[in-house]
C-alpha cells in the first residue's frame, strides 16, 4: 500500500495502524448492534473515547512524517498540559515551585526538538541520543525545586510541597523521554511507533477482555474496574504487537521484541496504576474534563510515561 509516506518505518507501519483502527471500529460497531439495551451509557463512552482518541493518534502519527521539531512539539504540548493539570488538580499554590519545573521542562522541550543534537557543538557532552540532558535536567529540575523554599526563606509545609512539585516534575521528565526516542538514530522513528503502538494495543485490549471475560479483580483500591483477565489480554495482544513489529527494530529478533512489547505493556500497566494512587489519594475521579470519555491528559497518557522511558533507556543500553 503506497500511501505517499517519506519515513520508512511509518510507511511499513501505517497499514497495520489503519487496520487496527478500522477493527477497533467494527469491534465497537458490532457491541453496540449487540449490547446496545443492556449497556447505553457503556457504549456512549465507548464511542466518546473512540472519537476523541482517533484524531489524536492519527495525529501524533502523522508529526512523525516530519521528524524531531513536529513530534517534539506534539508530545511537548501535551507534556505542558499535562503539567498545568497536575499544579491544578493538586492546588500548588506556590509559584516558584511552578515556575522552576516549568523552566526546565519547558528548555529540555525546546532543545529535544533539534533534529540533531550531535550538530550542537555546545551540547557534544550530552551525546547523540541526547543521555546526558535528561540527567542533567533532572539534577536541575531537582536542585531548583529545592531552592525555592530556601530563597524564600521558609520550613512551612515544605514537605508536602517540595515533594508534591518533584512527584509532578518527575511525571513530565518520564514523558519527555518520548521526545528523545527520536534521537535513537535509525530506529527513532520505529521506535516512537513501537511506543505508541504498544499503549495502544494494552489499554484497549485490556479493556476488551475485562468487559468480555474479566472476573478477578486485579487492584481493586487503585483501579476497581480493573480484572486480572483484562491485564493478560493486554499484555497478550502486546507481545502479538511487538512480534510483528520486528521489522521496526532490524538487529532485534521477532521474540525480542515480543518480549520487549510484553514488558512494556506490564510497565505501561503500572503507570496506569501509578497514577490512579495519585488521583485515589487526591480524592480525584479524573485529571480533569480536557478529553471527554478519557477525563484529563494525564488519564490518557498515564501508560506512556512510564512505557516511554523504559523503552528509551532499554534500546540505548542494549544500543540497538
Amino acid at each position: 500500500m503506497d500511501l505517499g509516506i517519506e519515513s520508512e518505518a511509518l510507511a511499513l507501519a501505517a497499514p497495520y495502524i489503519l487496520g487496527f483502527i478500522g477493527f477497533m471500529y467494527a469491534l465497537l460497531i458490532a457491541f453496540t448492534v449487540i449490547r446496545w439495551k443492556k449497556s447505553q451509557d457503556a457504549i456512549r463512552n465507548l464511542w466518546t473515547r473512540t472519537l476523541v482518541s482517533t484524531p489524536l493518534l492519527l495525529l501524533l502519527f502523522g508529526s512523525l512524517e516530519f521528524g524531531s521539531p513536529t513530534w517534539g512539539f506534539m508530545v511537548g504540548i501535551f507534556a505542558l498540559g499535562a503539567h498545568r493539570e497536575y499544579c491544578i488538580a493538586i492546588e500548588m499554590e506556590d509559584r516558584g515551585l511552578r515556575m522552576v519545573s516549568l523552566i526546565v521542562l519547558l528548555a529540555l522541550i525546546l532543545i529535544a526538538m533539534n533534529p540533531n543534537l550531535s550538530e550542537i557543538d555546545a551540547l557534544a557532552w550530552a551525546g547523540p541520543q541526547g543521555a546526558g540532558l535528561l540527567g542533567a535536567s533532572l539534577f536541575a529540575g531537582a536542585l531548583g525545586i529545592w531552592a525555592v523554599p530556601i530563597v524564600q526563606d521558609r520550613a512551612e509545609n515544605v514537605t508536602r510541597d517540595v515533594g508534591q512539585a518533584f512527584i509532578g516534575f518527575i511525571l513530565i521528565w518520564f514523558f519527555i523521554h518520548g521526545i528523545f526516542l527520536m534521537h535513537l538514530g535509525a530506529i527513532g522513528v520505529g521506535a516512537c511507533i513501537f511506543a505508541i503502538v504498544n499503549v495502544s494495543m494494552n489499554d484497549s485490549f485490556a479493556l476488551i477482555f475485562g468487559r468480555i471475560f474479566g472476573k478477578h479483580p486485579f487492584r481493586p483500591i487503585l483501579s476497581p474496574k480493573k480484572t486480572w483477565e483484562g491485564v493478560f489480554g493486554g499484555v497478550t495482544m502486546s507481545a502479538i504487537a511487538g512480534y510483528v513489529a520486528q521489522p521496526l527494530f532490524p538487529t532485534l529478533a521477532a521474540i525480542e521484541t515480543a518480549a520487549l512489547g510484553a514488558v512494556l505493556a506490564i510497565i505501561g500497566t503500572m503507570g496506569d496504576l501509578m497514577l490512579s494512587a495519585l488521583k485515589r489519594d487526591l480524592g480525584l475521579k479524573d485529571w480533569s474534563a480536557m478529553l471527554p470519555g478519557h477525563g484529563g491528559i494525564l488519564d490518557r497518557v498515564d501508560s506512556f510515561i512510564l512505557v516511554a522511558p523504559t523503552l528509551y533507556w532499554v534500546l540505548l543500553l542494549l544500543g540497538v
